[in-house]
């Protein structure tokens, strides 16, 4: 068997491995411009490392948020001072700055606080592509053809990035400021992803989920989408959400049209079998989640 053949995302994409309610949950993004290298755990990279990391990791937790190093594909201009963005997916607003310290960060931190909500500010188009060799060498494998096609094409939007969870499902890009990450996508087929996406025409044979939801309800939508589109990504979108156990949630689904205007999904995680969640790593556990529609329950 060769090299190739048993790469993590070749054995996901070999079984079949159901994609929706993978997406990484975030409601808030900061993305940090740092061009690398990257250490395995992003905030061990110098400077973010030590005390700043912390400030970080603490402050996108406490608002629903994770962060990112970003970079530029190609070469950036010597001297210019990196940026940072605060983009809260949910509203489709950002706040942005650019940092050269430490205290320029922690500026960052803070702006994804209660700035961040009032912003008027409409964020800009990014395309966030998983690159990450040193988490997974799928990611960049995978990763760096499909940076090279879409930035043909939209040279100013997209991004190399760092760790979007399941390596498995490289490559893997995340859509901004909506939030909507896509995987299993290869160097051929990532234009017209993207361009279906932003014609209101979402491809649910890639889609992972919109990371501002849970997995559940990435998999209750998704799963409408699939079942009735093509349509938005937008036009489903959960209303009352119920925890039936741990295993077990119902998710009533509101779209628009095409789409039901109501649509009530069980979605239970299921426990596959284990396989590898990493490139040169032992079975590991994962789940999956099954949908069904049923009966509104009132």
């Amino acid at each position: 068997m060769s090299p190739e053949t048993v790469r993590c995302s070749n054995l996901s994409r070999e079984s079949g491995e159901p994609m929706l309610g993978s997406a990484p949950v975030a409601r808030r993004w900061l993305l940090i411009e740092h061009p690398g290298p990257w250490a395995r755990n992003h905030l061990d990279t110098p400077p973010l490392s030590g005390a700043l990391a912390d400030v970080i990791d603490t402050g996108c937790a406490e608002l629903q948020g994770r962060s990112l190093l970003v970079r530029r594909h190609g070469r950036r201009a010597a001297g210019e001072a990196p940026s940072w963005y605060a983009v809260d997916s949910a509203r489709g607003t950002w706040v942005t700055g650019t940092w050269r310290t430490s205290e320029d960060l922690r500026a960052a931190v803070a702006a994804m606080g209660a700035p961040l909500t009032q912003s008027e500010t409409l964020a800009e188009p990014m395309l966030l592509v998983c690159t990450q060799g040193t988490r997974d060498a799928c990611c960049a494998l995978r990763g760096r053809p499909i940076t090279a096609a879409l930035a043909k094409v939209w040279p100013d939007e997209v991004w190399e990035c760092t760790h979007l969870s399941g390596h498995r499902f490289a490559g893997t890009f995340l859509s901004m400021p909506d939030g909507t990450c896509y995987g299993g996508v290869d160097m051929a087929g990532a234009v017209d992803i993207v361009r279906a996406h932003r014609a209101g025409e979402v491809d649910t044979a890639h889609l992972r989920g919109v990371s501002r939801f849970s997995p559940a309800v990435q998999a209750a939508t998704g799963s409408v989408l699939a079942e009735h589109g093509p349509a938005s990504v937008t036009a489903a979108r959960p209303g009352a959400v119920e925890v039936v156990s741990e295993t077990v949630t119902r998710v009533e689904v509101i779209g628009d049209d095409p789409l039901p205007d109501t649509t009530w999904v069980e979605v239970t995680a299921e426990a596959l079998e284990p396989a590898p969640l990493s490139c040169g790593k032992g079975p590991g556990d994962h789940t999956a989640y099954r949908t069904a529609v049923v009966p509104a329950p009132y």
